[in-house]
């Protein structure tokens, strides 16, 4: 019997990026575990990396292309699908400026040579790319003015801590490897304070929980701010040594009154002074921050506000201490130019992620012609997918590249199956929890005539006659875009375990060293103000509150056992979505638990069935985010199209509705 174990790692793209062992027998896959080579993720995978094999192995994986025909879809060789789609895209191209092509690809596959695709596209001609984000990007761009780039504390110092402030985040559902750093930490006595609107398995590990209207974190730090330098709890050796603009900050907090400050966070003010003192006396203290509190359209001013409630401490630079947002380690270890090729194109055009519904129905300097997806489900996970959709029939062709028969490929023309990422080679740059490269090795052989996205490519470049976009194996493909890597890091030990990105410093800013203009962090930042923002972090607020018509604020967050939607392609049946609700505002209501409901907001209207919990708060509720549309999920279509300037950002949690007895 041939048995061994394979270095590999989980390719979702979700905060850990989990290095995996792989077992393998006779040429099955028959296990998956954690790597413990890679300290961070250690030896366990959550729900999401131990259902790869069940995602590998499900009987409703795309096995053959998809043509459609007469309305429906049918099944195809690879000869005739890949022939119609090159024959649709040289059509275009000879018919149409190239940007009547719209490119959508997402983060459905965080592997590095999945970008080989831009090469494709900016060979073909240069096409319309999407621009901003829907995860990240406000955050992102906010630490860009004040810190220069994002870097966070590995989660191993958090054991140093002796406060953490968890800040719209649920590490205990969807990013599970911080918690045991987070428990050792607590077993020393770290006090640990969770801020978030709604309830979480986070909040009932946690000592402390504030649960402010939604949006209002901002003012929340702001004041905290306020509060340190009232109380004389500001670093100010560190602030005169490192940073630039505290001045102008301070005379700006200071104006913030306790009335503002109940009437936007719903948060008695005593409550917010008594964290802000044991934050200010705590040494040291960190705050890490989640995705959810910029899931709005002042989402960058938060993330400012709370990096700046970092720097007046004097907790930056510091062992146990930092705002750890996002990573962004890998500067230079792969031949990105090569890679995407952007100075192939000859033509070029953007459109805003949060609207690309709202892009199709309206561009006309050239109209969508043609889609090709990759990566991504945007009919269900796009905002306003309805909208989305509505677009999408617009188009004459449509192609999406998926594993499943997701609510985007059921709208598409041709449906290309493509391997899991199992069954290929590829690497894993380290995510926004740690700093560790995974190689990702191919474990095991994909089903017969299921080709990888590179050699889809390939086979239509030939067809094309792109002399620009290279013919070459996946293997190629790494050796040559890992050139720069190799210069620091030893390739066939990575291909044997997970390696720590070479010459970072520990503790993220620690030299003094910023990356903005000034080489200090920045409360006062003259980059954001020429780009169209305030200079200081704001205290703005969200564009809706709750009214008589839409009582309750809407928040959709992730689901545990599904990295968005693509796990429930997994689930059979039709999953009618759950609505969590307070009980007692239930009961005031006339509802009951398990009762049809709809819930609507300024969009539409989704069916759902209700669940009481008395820990959520009687003004909000919240539906997990993923289900697919055509099963009776989709809760992105009553979600409108708002967001956030800084990083052109999809502000998914800016949704107020109300919610009636069917």
């Amino acid at each position: 019997m041939s048995k061994k174990w394979i270095s590999t790692a989980c390719t979702l793209d979700c905060w850990d990026s989990c290095s995996i062992k792989a077992l393998v027998e006779n040429g099955e896959l028959k296990k998956l575990t954690g790597n413990p080579e890679n300290p961070v993720t250690g030896g366990f995978l959550c729900e999401k990396g131990y259902k790869h094999i069940q995602m590998r192995n499900s009987r409703h994986r795309l096995l053959k292309p998809l043509i459609r025909q007469n309305g429906d879809l049918r099944e195809a060789s690879w000869d005739e699908a890949l022939g119609l789609v090159a024959i649709k895209m040289d059509s275009l191209r000879k018919e149409y400026p190239a940007t009547s092509l719209l490119y959508i690809s997402e983060f459905g596959n965080s592997g590095v040579l999945k970008k080989a695709d831009q090469r494709f596209f900016n060979a073909y001609g240069g096409v319309t790319m999407p621009t901003g984000n829907l995860c990240a990007g406000a955050g992102v761009e906010a630490q860009r003015y004040d810190f220069g780039k994002c870097l966070s504390h590995e989660p191993t110092d958090y054991i140093n801590s002796e406060m953490i402030i968890i800040w719209g985040r649920n590490p205990a559902s969807t990013g599970p490897h911080m918690m045991p750093f987070f428990k050792k930490a607590k077993e020393k006595a770290a006090k640990i304070v969770v801020i978030d609107p709604l309830p979480s398995e986070t909040v009932a590990f946690s000592d402390v929980h504030l649960s402010p209207k939604p949006g209002s974190d901002g003012l929340i730090a702001l004041y905290m701010t306020k509060v340190l330098i009232e109380n004389n709890l500001v670093d100010m050796e560190y602030i005169d040594k490192n940073t630039i603009g505290f001045e102008n900050l301070k005379e700006a907090v200071l104006k913030i009154s306790q009335e503002e400050l109940f009437a936007r966070t719903g948060i008695d003010p005593k409550e917010i002074e008594k964290l802000a003192l044991e934050y200010g006396r705590a040494n040291p203290a960190a705050i890490i921050l989640g995705f959810g509190i910029q899931r709005y359209s002042n989402g960058g001013e938060t993330v400012r506000a709370i990096d700046a409630l970092g720097a007046v401490s004097g907790n930056i630079g510091k062992s146990g201490g930092g705002v750890s947002y996002n990573n962004s380690v890998t500067d230079g270890l792969i031949d990105d130019n090569f890679l995407t090729g952007t100075y192939l194109a000859n033509e070029k055009r953007t459109y805003k992620r949060p609207l690309l519904g709202e892009f199709i129905l309206t561009e006309k300097n050239p109209p969508v012609r043609m889609i090709y997806t990759a990566r991504a489900n945007p009919v269900n996970q796009g905002m306003d997918a309805t909208k989305i959709l509505e677009a999408f029939r617009t188009v004459d062709f449509k192609v999406t590249l998926d594993m499943y028969l997701t609510d985007t490929a059921a709208a598409s023309d041709v449906v290309l199956p493509v391997r899991h990422p199992l069954e290929e080679d590829n690497i894993v740059m380290p995510p926004a929890n740690h700093s560790y490269i995974n190689y990702c090795n191919k474990i095991v052989e994909s089903p017969e005539g299921v080709l990888s996205e590179i050699e889809i490519l390939n086979h239509l470049a030939e067809r094309l006659g792109l002399v620009d976009f290279p013919i070459m194996t996946a293997d190629q493909w790494i050796d040559r875009i890992t050139q720069p890597m190799k210069e620091k890091i030893d390739m066939k030990l990575l291909r044997e375990k997970p390696l720590k990105v070479p010459g970072l410093l520990d503790i993220p800013w620690s030299d003094g060293n910023f990356l903005t203009p000034s080489g200090k962090f920045e409360f006062y930042s003259e980059t954001a103000e020429k780009e169209g923002f305030s200079a200081l972090p704001e205290k703005r607020k969200i564009q809706v509150e709750t009214t008589n018509k839409y009582p309750f604020y809407f928040i959709t967050p992730k689901l545990r056992g599904s990295l968005h939607s693509q796990h429930f392609a997994l689930i059979e049946e039709d999953h009618t979505p759950l609505v969590y609700m307070n009980k007692e505002k239930a009961r005031e209501m006339g509802l009951k638990e398990r009762d049809d409901v709809t819930i609507t907001t300024e969009k539409g209207s989704l069916k759902a069935i209700l669940s009481l919990d008395k820990e959520i708060l009687p003004d909000r509720v919240m539906v997990y985010q993923g289900g697919w549309m055509k099963k009776g999920g989709g809760v992105n279509r009553i979600i409108p199209e708002i967001y956030s300037k800084m990083g052109i950002h999809a502000a998914y949690y800016e949704v107020v509705c109300r919610v009636e007895k069917e």
